[in-house]
Parts: C-alpha cells; sequence; structure tokens
C-alpha cells in the first residue's frame, strides 16, 4: 500500500494559526490543520472540532479516491457553481473545492491520516492509546467503504491482542522482562514511560471490537481486563502516577464499558476462578498413584505454595497452569518423577481447553 501513495508537498508552514473562514457563513473562526494540509492538495475537506471549531484538511482527490469508491462517487459528481457562472465553482477554499464533511474533525483526522501514514507509523506496538487514536478512523473506513484501510487497522490490533496460546505466551514473556526493565528504575520509568504506557489496554480494545465488529481481540481483551482491579483506573491511577503507576501497576479505561461488558467480564472472572480451584483437585489434589513415599505430601506443597506465595497470580489460571508445567524450576522437592510428568501433561491440556473455551467463558459466542 506504501507505493500506492504519492509523495506530498509538505503542509503549510503556517497551518497552526487560526483563519477567518469565508466560505461558511455563521461560523466566525476557522483552522487549518497542522499536518493534513499539502500545498498542492487538490481539494480541502473541513469539519467541526468538538470546540466548534472548523477544522480545514488539504489534501488529494486522486488519494482518496483510490481506496474509497463512496468518495470517487462524490467527486465524480460537479461542483456546484456560482449562479450566473459556467465555470467558478460556489465553495472554495485556498483555491481549491472545499467540502464540508458531516463527520468530526477528530475521525476526520484518524481517517485521512491513515492514507498518509501507509506504514502505520503513528501507531506503535503494545501502545494502549491505539484503540483510541483509531476509533475515527475505523468507524469512516466502513462509512466510505475502504476495506483496505479498514483491513490494516484491525490487523494492527490483532497483533497486540493474541489469537492462540502461543501468541499469548510470547506477549506474557515480554511483559515479563518489560517489568523487570522498569522494576530497577527508581522512578518506574524507561524512556519516560511507566509500564502502563507500554502494553496494551484492555478497556478500550473491547469497546472498539464491540462497535466493529472485531471478535477475534476480544477473549484476550476481557481475560487480561479480569486480572485488574476496578480501582486500578486509567485516568484516576494518572492524576497521581507516583503513587501506583511507579510500582508497574496496571489500569484499564472502565469508563469506556457498558452494562453488557461489565456483566460479560463478572461472568468470566466468576468461571476463571472456578478453573483455578479445580487446578487444586484435579492436579495436585490426587494421590500418587505408585504409592511412592513423600510424593502425596509434595504435591499438596506445591499448591500450597501456590496458595500462599502467588496470591495475585491465583487470579490468572493460565499462568498457574504455566508454572505447573515447569515445577522443576520452582521446587526442589518435587513429586515422583511419574507424577510430575503427569502434571505437567494435565496442565498443558488444561491450558489449552481454557484458551478456546474463553468466548464462552465470557460470553462471547
Amino acid at each position: 500500500m506504501a507505493s500506492e501513495v504519492p509523495v506530498a508537498a509538505s503542509p503549510s508552514s503556517s497551518t497552526s494559526s487560526l483563519y477567518a473562514d469565508d466560505t461558511a457563513a455563521g461560523e466566525s473562526v476557522s483552522e487549518r490543520h497542522p499536518s493534513l494540509y499539502y500545498d498542492d492538495g487538490t481539494v480541502v475537506l473541513s469539519a467541526l472540532t468538538q470546540h466548534g471549531f472548523r477544522q480545514h484538511f488539504r489534501v488529494h482527490k486522486s488519494i482518496l479516491c483510490r481506496h474509497s469508491p463512496v468518495m470517487a462517487d462524490m467527486f465524480a459528481l460537479p461542483p456546484l457553481l456560482v449562479k450566473g457562472s459556467s465555470s467558478h465553482v460556489a465553495e472554495t477554499y485556498d483555491g481549491v473545492v472545499h467540502v464540508q464533511m458531516p463527520d468530526s474533525a477528530e475521525d476526520l483526522e484518524s481517517f485521512l491520516t491513515m492514507f498518509y501514514d501507509p506504514l502505520g507509523t503513528a501507531y506503535k506496538r503494545f501502545d494502549p492509546n491505539t484503540p483510541v487514536l483509531v476509533e475515527g478512523a475505523l468507524k469512516l473506513t466502513m462509512k466510505y467503504e475502504c476495506d483496505t484501510l479498514r483491513r490494516r487497522i484491525i490487523a494492527n490490533l490483532e497483533v497486540d491482542w493474541p489469537q492462540t496460546l502461543a501468541q499469548w505466551d510470547a506477549r506474557r514473556a515480554e511483559a515479563v522482562i518489560l517489568r523487570s526493565e522498569h522494576s530497577l528504575q527508581l522512578t518506574g520509568k524507561v524512556d519516560g514511560r511507566y509500564l502502563d504506557d507500554r502494553l496494551p489496554e484492555p478497556a478500550s480494545a473491547i469497546r472498539i471490537a464491540s462497535d466493529h465488529g472485531i471478535p477475534s481481540i476480544l477473549p484476550a481483551a476481557f481475560y487480561q481486563l479480569a486480572l485488574l482491579s476496578t480501582d486500578a483506573d486509567w485516568d484516576a491511577y494518572r492524576a497521581n502516577p507516583g503513587k501506583h503507576l511507579r510500582f508497574g501497576a496496571r489500569t484499564a479505561r472502565w469508563r469506556l464499558l457498558d452494562k453488557r461488558d461489565l456483566m460479560r467480564l463478572v461472568h468470566g472472572q466468576k468461571l476463571l476462578a472456578a478453573h483455578t480451584r479445580a487446578i487444586g483437585t484435579d492436579i495436585f489434589g490426587l494421590r500418587c498413584q505408585r504409592s511412592v513415599k513423600g510424593c502425596t505430601k509434595a504435591r499438596n506443597d506445591c499448591w500450597k505454595y501456590f496458595q500462599e506465595n502467588a496470591p495475585n497470580s491465583m487470579d490468572d489460571p493460565l499462568d498457574i497452569l504455566h508454572d505447573c508445567m515447569r515445577l522443576d524450576t520452582l521446587f526442589t522437592e518435587l513429586p515422583c518423577a511419574a507424577c510430575t510428568a503427569e502434571i505437567t501433561i494435565m496442565a498443558e491440556k488444561k491450558r489449552r481447553e481454557l484458551w478456546r473455551s474463553l468466548p464462552a467463558v465470557f460470553n462471547l459466542q
């Protein structure tokens, strides 16, 4: 897609200043977008910001028409001419055709950025703000039938939210490394960011996936959200970052969730707790079938360790089962070799089953 976008002229150096808008009666103040205003643009699109200003974007018809059949049809219509004239366009801005869009300026900015950022450099991997930044673009790609752009946005979101257990484990391993890096810093920051600023945020992912039909990222996002306390609020923790974020706290934008989301979350948390209890009974609660001396006690001691020394992970059955598969790295006194092997096999099986069942766990089906 990068090869399809022509090199555009640099935005006007005066684009950040405000202008009187001669084309929109009743609006006394307007502004040019600071970056999406190209001197060689062939059309100006404008829209109202949330603050009531009209913002102008000078872009290229050819780029818009190439990716949007809706816009191609719109620009194929002859422009409205000044009454009594056969050549003077009725509504222009800065010497080119001006189209007032019904969308918000914020959504339009997000949408147009996708055309002029073909490699997606504005959206970093694991950026917790990505769902918020691309929401407007995703909305307009559907409205204006930009299917290729929509698929690219969804692909970027899917990179952050695993669809397989192997992908989940890879992301988990990266998160462990990042947490270790931040724990070594007195301020809790690496490159000016807290740990929470370097990992995906689940509530905004759930919101955009639910609103725009992206079911592939919901299981992982709900599972991540289920591990967080409702007190760990994105906005509240950033009001006093030194109290929580400095120590590696994870947060969510809880305000973005609706009643249905919360009901799904509560349902999922109850079932995840049941899965955790089942680990104690189904894996560690069994007696050694070979009657090896001390084996059953060792199994009980392992489970006691998980309950007493790893309270945070007790909410995370996938993590507990992962540790069950590597008991030899955690304990010196192990069950017998045969039982240890059985525990590894059972844990791996239960982990796969739990991952596959996440859509049902959170009522996503």
